[in-house]
């Protein structure tokens, strides 16, 4: 089965503003500007458990992408930030004290992850 036909896989990125994309009591809802999908369970049925989801959290980091302009050229920066420092990174930039502008946010996995 395509993601097109599962009922369950919503994609954001595919996502038309304003138009909402109906399946399995997940519609897609507009904060603050934002859009984002509630999820009451995973994929196999499952409700989250929050000492799994904190565990999760703590072993993520962030690949960070920030394109800088310096005299001599256009340059991009790669940063390693830890899941519980990504908003406090990402707050320094918008202040300016990191000077860049964010080009990509990506869940850096390990090549030595089994």
């Amino acid at each position: 089965m395509s993601e097109k036909e599962n009922p369950k896989v919503i994609i954001l990125s595919k996502h038309i503003p304003g138009k909402l994309c109906r399946g399995n009591n997940s519609d897609i809802k507009n904060f603050l500007g934002f859009d984002y999908v509630k999820m009451e369970k995973d994929l196999n049925g499952t409700p989250f458990v929050k000492e799994s989801l904190t565990e999760y959290a703590q072993n993520c980091q962030y690949m960070v992408r920030v394109m800088r302009e310096k005299k001599s050229g256009i340059f991009l920066y790669n940063y390693y930030v830890p899941n519980d420092k990504l908003c406090y990174f990402l707050t320094k930039i918008e202040s300016g004290q990191i000077d860049g502008q964010v080009i990509e946010v990506e869940k850096y996995i390990p090549e030595d992850l089994a």
